[in-house]
């Protein structure tokens, strides 16, 4: 994201008709609401000078005609349907964590096998993620400086990007699904370093994961999830109601029964299960901040899950959590080193 560079009226004027489209379901008058749509339409304009290919044309996707019967997400996850299992990196380095007799080394050693798991770690510590001012050039030395626990908590949320390659792109487009969660990710991260509240490395990772739901659903009921799709495009509804239209419950319920089913720390499964669910994410930072950071990622365009539109925000409940106007303007401009370097690492891991 280039700051301070010429926009064409023409591209101003796409970017906010693309914005009016994303935010037909707000209330603009409210003062967080017209912040982020002022943010969006900067960020948008800016993308489509510098990466016009992220805003191609969707294909038409023909409504359902047939109506679907509820499916019980509880017996799906019990079914023989092929659901993804974590990684085996991941689980050696949780029997390295819950082994006292184990060290920082062991889990380094466990790590530095996994050679693509290790550059991108080394990357993200080197990177304004944490802005260390010596360079971390071993894995040894991350865990040391990072922490054993911080440091397991970033190789699980990414040992989980490679889960569902092959899925079909005009349903979900990966690149853009794992560009709006890694953003969604740095963004709680960023919120949690901000207010002092919650773990930056379980806020980044509860936005990778996020979505998690969504190729979850493509995978289970391709079927179901091409009709959610399908609603969502042709009605402008959000994704998450057209998905209780076809299955009964959404993507962010599927995504945390997973994590329940990965035995995953509750405020992860917590941040996954109520990122649309703002009144019970409240309760937790982790969740919070997820569900500030899903919307600020979709109103500035950052990639996407298929779920392009943004739902009515309470303006009194961003405020009161310190999401002021001024504030989201100051951690738009805190964010752009961030997401730049984030976005450079994710580059170079679909390279």
């Amino acid at each position: 994201m280039t700051e301070h560079i010429p926009i064409p009226e023409e591209i101003t004027q796409m970017a906010t008709a693309l914005m009016e489209d994303r935010f037909i379901h707000t209330d603009r008058d409210k003062p967080v609401q017209s912040t982020l749509f002022e943010l969006g339409v900067k960020h948008v304009a800016i993308d489509l000078l510098e990466n016009p290919e992220l805003y191609k044309e969707l294909p038409e996707l023909p409504m359902p005609k047939a109506k679907f019967d509820p499916v019980d997400p509880i017996s799906l996850m019990r079914t023989e349907v092929k659901l993804p299992s974590l990684p085996q990196v991941f689980i050696e380095m949780r029997q390295v964590i819950n082994d006292p007799a184990s060290s920082a080394s062991d889990l380094a050693k466990v790590i530095s096998r996994d050679t693509a798991l290790s550059a991108f770690l080394l990357r993200m510590v080197n990177s304004a993620f944490y802005s260390f001012p010596a360079q971390i050039d071993t894995i040894s030395r991350a865990v040391a400086v990072v922490g054993t626990n911080q440091l397991s908590t970033l190789a699980m949320g990414t040992s989980v990007m490679d889960m569902f390659k092959g899925l079909p792109a005009d349903i979900i487009d990966l690149e853009l699904f794992w560009r709006h969660s890694f953003a969604c990710g740095i963004i709680a991260s960023q919120l949690s370093k901000t207010f002092k509240q919650g773990s930056p490395e379980k806020c980044f990772v509860a936005g990778l994961l996020h979505d998690v739901g969504r190729p979850v659903m493509m995978m289970t009921l391709p079927d179901r999830a091409v009709a959610a799709t399908a609603i969502s495009r042709n009605k402008k509804a959000l994704m998450f109601k057209a998905e209780r239209v076809v299955t009964g419950f959404d993507h962010a319920e599927l995504g945390g029964m997973l994590l329940r089913k990965w035995n995953l720390p509750f405020s992860l499964v917590n941040a996954v299960l109520n990122h649309h669910n703002p009144s019970k994410a409240s309760k937790s930072p982790e969740a919070l901040y997820v569900y500030f950071a899903n919307v600020i990622a979709k109103a500035m365009g950052i990639g996407g899950s298929g779920d392009f539109f943004i739902r009515n925000v309470n303006n009194e409940r961003w405020e009161k959590h310190g999401l002021t106007p001024d504030k989201l303007r100051e951690l738009d401009i805190e964010l752009t080193p961030v997401l730049n370097d984030a976005f450079s690492i994710l580059k170079d891991m679909a390279a």
